[in-house]
């Protein structure tokens, strides 16, 4: 066990941003977020003696992450739907006091939200294209054929495109 905590943590440092990314396709509250993150974590560490090495390490994490948000999503569909604190009043982070900053984080919200409003399949294949997987390898993760990928992400890209800029649809129209 001692043996594997190092390679393990060394998998964290390199893998958690690609996790911490995925989860909040998923889940939209920090907290909650953090949860899904860290049951990813957990069911990686695991699964790890099972990893055969026939896809990469990163594409393993990634099928994985997938599968735990689509746990996530379908218990939280039984459960009533809450409101809490942390979605009514997020607090403003100083660190986007910078006016690029804050453009480029308003821009990545609209994106995370419209990426969250898609339909799961098409969702999951917009998510691992966005973190610059290559087509097969999203095939390998989703245990799709290599077309299914394309048919889902031009869909994903086209709901996308009418998603991002209907506020500037509706501008033009008034």
């Amino acid at each position: 066990m001692s043996r594997a905590s190092p390679d393990f943590e060394s998998l964290i440092r390199e893998h958690a941003a690609l996790v911490s990314r995925i989860a909040s396709t998923y889940e939209r509250r920090p907290a909650l977020i953090e949860e899904v993150v860290q049951e990813i974590l957990l069911t990686v560490f695991r699964a790890l003696p099972n990893w055969r090495g026939d896809a990469s390490l990163k594409t393993f994490i990634a099928r994985i992450a997938h599968n735990v948000g689509v746990d996530h999503v379908r218990k939280s569909t039984r459960r009533p739907k809450e409101v809490d604190d942390e979605q009514a009043a997020e607090a403003p982070d100083p660190s986007k006091d910078i006016e690029t900053r804050a453009d480029l984080s308003l821009k990545r919200d609209k994106l995370i939200e419209a990426v969250r409003a898609l339909p799961l399949p098409v969702r999951q294949v917009i998510t691992l294209h966005l973190e610059g997987f290559s087509n097969t390898e999203i095939a390998d993760a989703l245990s799709l054929s290599a077309s299914n990928v394309g048919v889902r992400l031009h869909r994903a890209k086209s709901a996308l495109s009418i998603k991002l800029n209907e506020p500037a649809r509706k501008e033009a129209a008034q």
